[in-house]
């Protein structure tokens, strides 16, 4: 799969002049609770914190925890929030006793509070900002740098972000809709990925994910694993399946019998099956990361390995 780190800043709204501001998801424990923002609740994981020199090792240091996301105070930064010091001044001109700032803590597993200037998340912020808090020490760095899709996109946390559709396309209908949107159809050659995206599948609605031409329902999803030639599998990266170890295959499946072209769906169950790439079904899309890069990432892998639950192994050439 091609995955390229990008640190990509999110674009501020507009602030109080005199405030230089910028959006941070608070962290007052191991996750956000109950952060509201006019009246949206949403939780977010941190997955990992910790005190980085610069906002490069910062990114490293999410890449190493595969957050999505996060928080960074440049070490030069003023340590106050001038948005709590505005809102003391407004206390203070009030009879009621003034507000005092509280300062920033994360409590660790051993008990003590610390302040920590790097916060990786397991999600990007997709929910219109509502999760984010004003505060002028922190700066926020997603792998979306696009503006994202709110309510039809969901995060699987460390992962990425998909939206599961359940209008039923063809493939190759299907492909072209998840590559408007910004994205693919969903890469699931891991345990990981094929794990989670069915464990969604399993919790949507019975009315939204039934199969057509089925007499019993049965949760049936595209996803980005197709069969151009006879077992020859390609991911939605144009990746050979030979060049990966996991295999989810349901039983009978690929059936010996079938004839090329044949698309891959999942299942609730987590199981891979091949039908005829013109049935119509429900799909997922994934949405790919965007922005700068902060480094050429290597694309070109080659797959020379013959392993025993590769179908057919590319061949290998010698040179004298």
């Amino acid at each position: 799969m091609r995955v390229s780190v990008v640190l990509a800043a999110l674009a501020c709204t507009i602030f109080p002049p005199e405030l230089v501001s910028a959006l941070v998801k608070r962290t007052p424990a191991r996750s956000i609770d109950s952060i509201r923002c006019g009246t949206v609740s949403v939780r977010i994981t941190v997955v990992g914190l910790t005190n980085a020199k610069t906002v490069r090792e910062c990114a490293d240091f999410a890449r190493d925890k595969q957050a999505l996301a996060f928080n960074y105070a440049p070490v030069g930064r003023n340590n106050t929030n001038w948005y709590d010091v505005v809102k003391e001044r407004e206390q203070n001109r009030t009879n009621k006793a003034p507000w005092k700032p509280q300062p920033p803590a994360v409590s660790n597993a051993f008990g003590f509070e610390d302040f920590y200037n790097c916060h990786v998340l397991d999600c990007p912020e997709y929910r219109n900002l509502s999760t984010m808090v004003n505060d002028t020490r922190f700066d926020y760095y997603t792998l979306y740098a696009r503006n994202l899709p709110s309510s039809n996109f969901t995060c699987v946390p460390s992962i990425g972000m998909f939206l599961f559709e359940d209008t039923k396309l063809n493939y190759s209908n299907a492909y072209n809709a998840c590559v408007a949107a910004g994205g693919s159809l969903a890469h699931i050659a891991s345990d990981a990925r094929t794990f989670h995206l069915s464990k969604y599948i399993a919790e949507l609605p019975p009315a939204n994910n039934s199969a057509s031409n089925a007499t019993t329902v049965e949760p049936l999803y595209y996803v980005g694993l197709n069969e151009s030639e006879k077992n020859r599998f390609f991911t939605s990266a144009n990746e050979r399946l030979d060049c990966f170890t996991f295999r989810a295959w349901a039983p009978k499946h690929p059936d010996r019998n079938r004839h090329p072209p044949s698309c891959t769906a999942l299942t609730d169950e987590g199981s891979w099956k091949v039908f005829d790439c013109n049935r119509t079904l429900p799909y997922i899309c994934e949405l790919h990361t965007s922005g700068p890069a902060l480094y050429e990432p290597k694309l070109k892998r080659r797959c020379f390995v013959k392993r025993p639950n590769n179908r057919i192994a590319p061949s290998r050439r010698h040179t004298a």
